[in-house]
């Protein structure tokens, strides 16, 4: 099977190891990655109407407005978790080598998927963002 979308998507170490804590089994973590692939697709959500191929909300973190890190919001429930939230790192062009250099495809990075308790970022998961955008840099 080829590849589909214009985007990879990966996820960061810390991205996966931080999965473990919320939902302990294997088949809803998996659900969490199935919801992730959907962003290889991120390039093309203006393409198309809504519901077509991007069928969750996002929007730009506003404390790191910017950095390129934004959030994707679940309205499904899984594993007994609501209000979920993907935190994604759309890196800028100028990070990106060249088509065929490295990677035939851009690299779209989740930094952290979690069930959000309150309306604001805490200042701890702000700072955790930004650190693993620092860390791709790098």
């Amino acid at each position: 099977m080829g590849l589909t979308g214009c985007n990879f998507v990966r996820f960061t170490r810390h991205g996966l190891q931080s999965i473990r804590g919320y939902w302990t089994r294997i088949g809803d973590r998996f659900e969490i990655r199935r919801q992730a692939l959907k962003l290889r697709f991120w390039d093309e959500r203006h393409e198309h109407g809504p519901g077509m191929l991007f069928d969750h909300t996002y929007e730009s973190i506003k404390a790191l407005q910017g950095l390129g890190i934004y959030e994707l919001r679940f309205d499904d429930e899984i594993g007994g978790q609501s209000n979920i939230r993907m935190v994604f790192f759309d890196p800028p062009t100028d990070w990106v080598p060249g088509v065929g250099q490295t990677r035939p495809m851009r690299v779209i990075w989740v930094l952290e998927a979690l069930p959000k308790k309150r309306n604001e970022w805490t200042r701890n998961d702000l700072t955790r963002f930004r650190g693993a955008r620092l860390l791709l840099q790098a």
